[in-house]
């Protein structure tokens, strides 16, 4: 599913982690630097090499556990219409933490590729509170929509919560094994993404061997290890170790360093950098 997606093997995908958008408690009014800020970590990530992009609303805190506010779901699709334009990239939307209805709009409006849902199955423990899958929704409002869902890339983690109170088992691989193979008896095109907080590079050999849909790692805590993890996995979600030590511009995060991307890819794709290269190369036929 992933090369149908991003048209080759073991994806890279970059996140664009927007501002606080119209409707959430950190919006500013400042629709300039919204947009400036989108724009520089597409170009940021499409310079270095990524080879797809997840639009979020990552500063959206605190979420709110239902759907997002109007002007946030329009926000978004204005967004990420210009930034698959800009780019030419494969684009992927993810709304709060999760509201599969909206981004599934989103998606078919923007003409994206595909949506990240952080709850398919199951309920998920977050920080703000339990947060319940929408998954019956999703079809009933695709089929209001009279649509196709498009692929899933489907968040697995030991926070989820499996029916009939099976929550966390002992062993940490039995319980994402559980989860992921709750998923894997969609008949939806579909994904697994797992975070480096929740399994060791090591282990996802032995989490694939049931025959499970292709798993990407997101990086978020080891970007000195994130070799391993690209070499196990079938594809990659950047995040840990590409941004800027200090933000641009006062009271926003890191923007991303497109030197910091393009090198992480480098040496994940194995590519030589042409610095380094024997300058005699050049010379011969």
């Amino acid at each position: 599913m992933l090369t149908e997606i991003f048209k080759k093997p073991k994806p890279i995908i970059g996140k664009i982690q927007l501002l606080a958008l119209p409707g959430a408690p950190g919006w500013e009014g400042q629709w300039d630097t919204l947009g400036a800020r989108a724009e520089q970590e597409a170009t940021a990530l499409a310079t270095g090499g990524v080879d797809g992009l997840i639009i979020e609303n990552s500063h959206d805190t605190p979420y709110a556990q239902g759907r997002i506010d109007v002007a946030g779901a329009i926000s978004i699709s204005m967004l990420a219409r210009k930034l698959k334009q800009f780019t030419g990239l494969p684009i992927g939307i993810s709304v709060l933490q999760n509201d599969p209805e909206t981004a599934l709009a989103i998606a078919i409006n923007t003409q994206a590729d595909f949506i990240r849902l952080s709850v398919l199955t199951g309920a998920l423990i977050t920080e703000s509170g339990v947060i319940n899958n929408r998954f019956n929704e999703l079809l009933h409002y695709k089929n209001r929509l009279k649509t196709e869902l498009p692929p899933l890339l489907v968040d697995v983690s030991l926070r989820h919560l499996g029916p009939g109170g099976q929550s966390q088992k002992p062993d940490k691989l039995e319980s994402l094994t559980y989860t992921a193979q709750a998923l894997a008896n969609q008949p939806e095109k579909l994904a697994l993404i797992l975070s480096d907080q929740d399994i060791e590079a090591s282990e996802i050999s032995t989490l694939k061997q049931g025959g499970l849909p292709s798993i990407l790692v997101e990086s978020q805590t080891k970007p000195q290890t994130v070799d391993n993890y690209f070499e196990q996995a079938d594809g990659l979600i950047l995040e840990a170790g590409i941004r800027r030590n200090n933000a641009m511009q006062p009271g926003t995060p890191p923007t991303i360093d497109m030197a910091r991307v393009e090198e992480l890819i480098n040496r994940l794709r194995k590519v030589i950098p042409v610095t380094e290269m024997d300058p005699d190369i050049f010379l011969r036929r």
